[in-house]
Formats: structure tokens, sequence, C-alpha cells
């Protein structure tokens, strides 16, 4: 049984990815997480290689993108966009400096920020009032960028 603290993780991830899903129709949803937003979204594919964007729950990611899931994952041609219910304690095991062969993802979504994969790595978009990049930094073994429009999470 997850504890309130959880959901509320679940929650602030599903509210963001809910973002992502604004000007787009045609969106593929993978197992686990993802499958939570479908009702907010209130739009599902069956065909995902149809897809302008796709969701799926990541369990590791590399900084180039490279992502491990739950699951096996279908052939997409749109961006993948990762989610993760994982704590800010867990970053370290989320976003490894060795990836796992995988599924290539754009953008990583979880509780505590919001990740872009790019050609110089791991970039952070978004992040969790209280935390900062440097409290980031500490947690990875890899390098992490932020930027002058790195935001809040939820201001987008």
């Amino acid at each position: 049984m997850s504890s309130p603290a959880n959901e509320a993780d679940v929650a602030r991830v599903l509210r963001r990815a809910k973002q992502e899903c604004a000007s787009r129709r045609r969106i593929w949803l993978g197992p686990g997480l993802p499958q939570r937003l479908g009702g907010s979204i209130g739009r599902r594919l069956e065909e995902p290689e149809s897809a302008e964007l796709a969701f799926i729950e990541v369990v590791s990611v590399s900084p180039s993108g490279v992502a491990k899931t739950a699951s096996t994952t279908p052939s997409l041609r749109g961006p993948i966009i990762g989610l993760s219910a994982a704590e800010y304690d867990g970053l370290d095991a989320l976003v490894r400096a060795q990836g796992e062969p995988g599924t290539t993802i754009r953008r990583l979504i979880c509780p505590f920020a919001v990740f872009d994969f790019g050609p110089n790595g791991l970039i952070v978009r978004e992040i969790q009032q209280g935390l900062t990049a440097a409290d980031l930094q500490q947690k990875l073994d890899t390098p992490l960028w932020a930027g002058p429009d790195l935001k809040e999470l939820g201001t987008r």
C-alpha cells in the first residue's frame, strides 16, 4: 500500500505530465504510471506508432536519455517522455552514469524535477521549491546542466 507522501509525489508527476499534453491530440500511454494519466487527459491511442507524444514509466535512465523500463516499449515515432515516482533520495539510482539498453526519452518528469536530455547530457529544466541544481548535482555521478531559464516545478 502506498503512503500519502508517495501518492502526493505521483499526483505531482501526473499534473506536470498533463501540462505536456496541452497541444497534442494523439497520445500513447505506456503501462504503469502513465495509465493513471489517461482519465485526466481523456485521450489514449491503441496504436503507439501514430502517437504525437508518448509516456513511459522509467526505472532508470542514462545521461544521454536511454531509459530502462519495467515493461517492453513498442516502436514509437514521436517524442517520448519518461515518468518516475522516484523520491529525491533515490535520484542516484534513477539517473545512472552508465545506462542499460533501452528506450531513448527526450524528457524525464519526477516529483522533484524535470530533466531534458541533450547532446551535452542531463539538463534540469524545473526543480521543486526548496531544492537547487547544486542539491541535485550532489546526488549524481554525472554532470548536470542548468540554464538561466530554470523554473520552479509546475510553473511551466
